[in-house]
């Protein structure tokens, strides 16, 4: 009633009598009087205040189930001011009113009159030293540190090395004597995933978001294991194989498979390593296994072809014959000094390599015939070896026990005698009129005079006597499956090489 009087005086109202030991309104002077604004009727004024002195100027308390409130004011009219409030512990009203102690993200205390912060709220830490906590944790409950890339521990850092437990001991390969050997699991994010991945080198191929990582077949040809399963480069199987540039014969250049050094997923012929003559050169063909013309056919014999092989033959007339003979005692097309060969592909008439030998009547027939020639008559035999003239050995009518490579013949000087069947042509001066050689020694010869059931063989052999050696003998025969180391044979034909 007494607030209702006074708005209702407005500008012209007296507080009288204002009880000076009360509390009526915040801006009553102590001289007892008031106008209206002094009174302090405005907005913020309601029935929760203090009520106005009555017209004697007493105290008028609030209501009393509102009590003593802390506001620097004597709500009740007992003389005391906030004297319910205890400002050492009032969370709400700590050392003074109003004061409240509230935290950000945690619990508050008022102790001795000034606020403390006492506990986060569950997910949150302080971090930062200032009052309140300002981190919350990503996980909630916060447990030891795991590498997933979040703060398991709420401290603020992520998967600290430290604080991680020990990586899975069986997740990498570490195959002794590998790209792998000695790897070990890493902490690390990959395409958006952190956990333990292998921290493989470079040489390994492997998947870097997948944990183990290792490829089931390796993709690159590089020379390292790339899937570590101990060999390199399995998957290309072909590595090492022979290649060639594509050419025949002596053009052919042969090389072998290797990684591809342009392309780590594909391999390539490589042909760095050049034949003597250089391919690509064709040459005139010879009898030697080889296709020297580069043309595929290996020892061309066919006449009507101008790369067939020249033999080294030698035209005979005499007698009334006119033939050619092969100048030198047949040898397999891969004979060499040494080596008496493999192949029968054909008969060749070479110089400086060892005679074909140990062969039997009807495969020397056959080996002439894959020449485009055939064995010697008995009759063309003896007139390459006389020269027509009768004579008794190619080299004249009288023996000369060293001229030819007969059983007299010392073939290493020095101690007794010794006997070997020696390269075609190496004794020069055991020659025909005609330049045919080793007529007489060396290896004994099949010819074609075939008498019943044996075989006439001509010339003798380096293990042959004197009278084995003459030109004319024909006391040696066999059968024609006989085999002998010193039994060889030469080829002849009508129209020449």
């Amino acid at each position: 009633m007494i607030r209702g009087w006074i708005v209702g005086l407005g500008a012209l109202a007296l507080c009288a009598a204002c009880d000076r030991d009360g509390v009526c309104i915040d801006n009553c002077p102590r001289d007892g009087m008031v106008d209206a604004e002094d009174a302090g009727f405005d907005a913020g004024f309601d029935a929760g205040m203090a009520e106005l002195p009555d017209a004697g100027g007493s105290c008028v308390p609030r209501d009393a189930s509102m009590g003593e409130l802390c506001d620097g004011e004597d709500d009740d009219c007992d003389t005391r001011i906030d004297e319910d409030t205890d400002f050492m512990t009032d969370p709400l009203n700590c050392g003074t009113c109003g004061n409240q102690c509230r935290y950000l993200n945690a619990d508050g205390a008022c102790v001795a009159g000034t606020c403390e912060m006492t506990t986060c709220l569950d997910g949150f830490v302080d971090l930062d030293g200032e009052p309140g906590c300002e981190y919350a944790c990503p996980v909630f409950p916060i447990s030891g540190e795991m590498c997933n890339g979040f703060d398991d521990d709420c401290d603020g850092e992520v998967d600290e090395p430290a604080e991680l437990p020990a990586p899975p001991s069986d997740l990498c390969r570490t195959t002794a004597g590998t790209p792998c050997e000695g790897v070990v699991p890493i902490c690390v994010e990959r395409e958006g995933r952190t956990t333990w991945f292998c921290d493989y080198p470079a040489e390994v191929e492997f998947d870097p978001v997948v944990p183990n990582g290792i490829i089931l077949e390796e993709l690159r040809c590089d020379g390292f294991d790339g899937d570590c399963d101990g060999v390199a480069d399995d998957s290309f199987p072909s590595l090492g194989d022979t290649c060639d540039n594509g050419d025949r014969g002596l053009c052919r250049d042969i090389g072998a498979i290797v990684c591809d050094p342009a392309d780590d997923t594909a391999v390539v012929c490589d042909l760095s390593v050049a034949p003597d003559p250089p391919p690509g050169v064709p040459l005139a063909e010879v009898c030697n296994g080889v296709d020297d013309d580069c043309d595929g056919i290996v020892d061309n014999s066919d006449p009507t072809d101008p790369g067939r092989v020249m033999d080294d033959m030698v035209r005979i007339t005499a007698g009334g014959l006119d033939f050619w003979i092969y100048r030198h005692e047949a040898s397999r097309p891969d004979a060499s000094t040494g080596g008496t060969g493999s192949s029968t592909a054909r008969a060749c008439g070479r110089d400086g390599v060892l005679p074909w030998t140990s062969v039997g009547y009807a495969e020397a027939q056959a080996a002439c015939a894959a020449a485009g020639h055939r064995l010697c008559s008995a009759a063309e035999w003896l007139a390459a070896c006389t020269g027509g003239d009768g004579r008794d050995y190619p080299y004249g009518a009288s023996y000369e026990a060293m001229t030819c490579n007969g059983a007299d013949r010392d073939a290493v000087p020095g101690g007794p005698i010794d006997s070997r069947v020696e390269p075609t042509g190496a004794l020069a001066m055991c020659a025909s009129p005609d330049g045919v050689l080793d007529l007489s020694g060396n290896v004994k010869e099949w010819t074609a005079d075939v008498r019943g059931s044996v075989v006439v063989i001509r010339g003798g052999s380096h293990e042959s006597p004197e009278f084995g050696l003459t030109c004319g003998t024909e006391l040696s025969r066999a059968t024609a499956d006989t085999i002998l180391p010193t039994l060889g044979f030469r080829c002849c034909d009508d129209d020449g090489p």
